[in-house]
């Protein structure tokens, strides 16, 4: 498995502590394709070198599992490098990408363009195996360990309670599961980049987004030309310690948009910026489906 970092500087500092905590877990890790010398804007290198790190990771034949260090910003100014050497990644050794947030754009070009699947879950450096267990302050992702990956490929997932937004998701949906961050996903739209979502099953999460602006984001989908996905599942919006209240606004954001909306809508808030992300397999075919006494559906995959 190798560790790699295409967006915001990392700790330096912390690395040990993460290949520990993967070494605790049965990973063997490799370090050979982290490359960080801080650009001007804070990336972990110039656009070149981190778009560099990872098409030799692609290609690495050695390498099964690639795990990003840290999200951030970033990610998909690399798009066009990634590109450039389309036809020596197709014929790359298949391998499994882990991580959200700022990777959502990097799933994106694996998913579509190299039609891989890929993990979208917890990065390498913030996750519960390595909180510090003196830390008392909250953190992103510190209550998710870290996944088992063969695990996860060979078994699937299979999660319950999740919400039903409106009557068409009472009927179940299916398709194959593509997206990852709100802002990165919008971020691809109308552009050279943007993956056909047409029968996908999108999931969207994203933090920092006001309930007006996530409000305001959601027209833009209601207004898109075109969308004809299968269904849309939402993570979390929220801060990452929330109010009672804050949970209610942004929930009835986006249960409001759902009754706009002509396709499934679902609410699942244990995906994305918050203390859990339950690892969901992107680029592979998913089934929601709801059973016919219970408030709840499940996603299988």
């Amino acid at each position: 498995m190798a560790l790699i970092s295409v967006s915001t500087q990392y700790d330096e500092e912390k690395i040990e502590t993460v290949v520990d905590a993967l070494l605790k877990n049965g990973y063997l890790i490799s370090r050979k394709h982290l490359n960080q010398v801080v650009s001007d804007f804070g990336y972990v290198n110039t656009e070149k070198a981190r778009a560099e790190s990872l098409i030799n990771a692609l290609l690495d034949d050695d390498i099964d599992i690639i795990w990003f260090v840290k999200g951030g910003g970033g990610g998909v100014n690399i798009l066009p490098y990634l590109h450039m050497e389309k036809e020596r990644l197709l014929s790359a050794k298949p391998k499994i990408l882990i991580g959200f947030s700022d990777v959502t754009a990097i799933h994106s070009f694996v998913n579509e363009t190299l039609q891989w699947k890929s993990l979208h879950g917890v990065v390498a450096s913030y996750n519960k195996d390595n909180k510090d267990k003196n830390e008392k302050k909250i953190q992103v992702n510190d209550l998710e360990p870290i996944p088992l990956v063969e695990q996860i490929l060979s078994k699937g997932v299979f999660y319950q309670n999740v919400i039903p937004l409106n009557t068409l998701a009472k009927k179940g949906a299916n398709g194959e599961l593509r997206g990852g961050n709100f802002t990165l996903v919008s971020s691809l739209f109308s552009t050279i980049y943007e993956p056909n979502l047409s029968g996908k099953i999108l999931l969207l999460e994203d933090i920092g987004t006001s309930f007006r602006q996530l409000d305001r984001r959601l027209h833009q989908l209601l207004f898109k030309k075109e969308l004809d996905v299968s269904a849309i599942i939402f993570g979390q919006f929220y801060p990452l310690d929330p109010t009672d209240e804050q949970r209610l606004i942004y929930k009835s954001v986006i249960e409001k948009f759902a009754q706009q909306f002509n396709k499934p809508v679902y609410y699942y808030p244990y995906v994305g910026h918050g203390r859990k992300n339950h690892p969901l397999i992107l680029g592979t075919n998913s089934t929601l489906k709801c059973e016919k006494e219970s408030e709840y559906c499940f996603i299988r995959e």
